[in-house]
């Protein structure tokens, strides 16, 4: 299965192109076809679904293309230095143009210049058909690049020259050999080629490069059936320049998944995080009620058995006293536990109370609090009395410093 679409955009406007696939080694795959990009992704929809590896080559004609001295460290620096080395030899501002660079020969970049307006309205039209080509190349780059050998291309759309040393010619067909032959000539270009390689359609008349042309210059004539596109397919010249860069330049699937979903999972783990300090915080109130129950424990256990010395764990020695009571089988023991069970509610729900002692002796148990007021005394023990199973009788009560100390004694009846 090909892996690799190679697409000559011819026409931009038109959208007509020719188109092949091809394998790892730069062989066709499949046969070479024409149409417009509409055809092209309607014959191949399933295909492109899944294809990551898509070539445009556009018209050299839409580029500018040459060759510049940059005394730079690496392409990056040389990168930025680009606009202000090219800003005298181009029209255009500046501004408009995407600029593009290749590996480095003794610091002779390959550098590419195409306006803005024509890179955005390439790559959303092919987003149309969703063809996402990964590069875009200027036609003539891709030629096969010889040391010392120029490669002239010759289509429709004209001919193009690359010297490989200076700014790529596009020409007309009736301009191209006063041009040659002022580009062969000695005494205009002391450094001639070895050989000029020419690529042009098989019913095409053979390019005359000039009369005077050295005889030690070898031409070699490549003819080509309908498109240049078969000789494009290697792509493996190390000085070719994919206008995909900077703002242009492919990004990984993956990324674009984590751009998308990278807000998201910020705030899936803010929201953990928050939630872990509110579980924290939670344990931490916890812990603290927690001690003030072992501390009250401890105090009802000291006022309830004042003799008991030696506390290790008030809330088990307290079970303990409780089920000795239980062990005896007295009234005693079953009278206790009775009061406490028919007193707990009411104590519980009467505000302003605290208790201050607790002890229980000849089956009574005298409670020993303080309170608000003494109507809220008499109140208690006539709620302690509504049970029908007690019985509570006010013992002594005085006040102090707007607070009623008094005592009540409670049994069972």
């Amino acid at each position: 299965m090909a892996d690799h679409l190679v697409i000559y955009l011819k026409d931009l406007h038109a959208l007509s192109c020719d188109w092949t696939f091809s394998s790892d080694s730069g062989e066709p795959s499949t046969p070479l076809c024409s149409g417009t990009v509409s055809e092209l992704a309607d014959k191949n929809k399933n295909r492109l679904l899944t294809l990551k590896n898509i070539s445009c080559i556009i018209p050299s004609e839409l580029v500018h293309l040459s060759y510049q001295n940059i005394p730079a460290k690496n392409k990056q620096r040389a990168l930025q230095a680009l606009p202000f080395v090219l800003e005298d030899q181009l029209a255009e501002d500046i501004e408009q143009l995407h600029f593009a660079i290749s590996n480095a020969t003794n610091n002779v970049y390959p550098v590419a210049a195409i306006r803005h307006a024509t890179m955005i309205s390439l790559l959303s039209r092919l987003d149309e058909f969703h063809i996402y080509p990964s590069a875009v190349y200027a036609d003539i780059s891709c030629l096969p690049h010889t040391t010392a050998c120029w490669n002239i291309l010759c289509n429709e759309n004209g001919i193009c020259i690359d010297q490989h040393t200076d700014s790529v010619i596009h020409t007309d067909a009736e301009f191209f050999p006063q041009i040659i032959a002022n580009l062969l000539s000695p005494e205009n270009n002391p450094s001639q080629p070895d050989c000029i390689s020419v690529y042009s359609a098989s019913d095409a008349t053979d390019v005359v490069l000039a009369d005077s042309i050295n005889k030690d210059i070898n031409v070699i004539q490549y003819k080509y059936e309908t498109s240049p596109v078969i000789h494009f397919l290697k792509l493996n010249n190390r000085q070719l320049i994919n206008l995909r860069q900077g703002t242009y330049k492919v990004v990984n699937q993956s990324n674009q998944w984590w751009q998308v979903w990278r807000a998201a999972a910020f705030i899936a783990i803010a929201a953990i995080a928050l939630e872990l300090s509110f579980g924290i915080i939670q344990l931490n109130r916890l812990s603290t009620h927690n001690e003030l129950l072992e501390s009250e424990i401890i105090n009802i256990y000291k006022s309830s058995f004042p003799l008991s010395k030696r506390i290790v764990n008030a809330r088990v020695q307290m079970e303990s006293k409780l089920k000795q009571l239980r062990k005896g089988g007295s009234k005693s023991a079953s009278g206790f536990t009775d009061i406490l069970l028919e007193t707990a509610p009411v104590l519980n729900a009467t505000n302003g109370m605290t208790i201050s002692a607790i002890s229980y002796n000849n089956d009574k148990l005298q409670l020993s609090f303080t309170i608000d007021k003494l109507s809220s005394v008499e109140s208690l023990k006539q709620r302690l009395n509504q049970s029908g199973h007690i019985k509570a009788e006010l013992i002594s009560s005085s006040s102090e410093a707007r607070q009623v100390n008094a005592q009540i004694s409670i049994e069972v009846i």
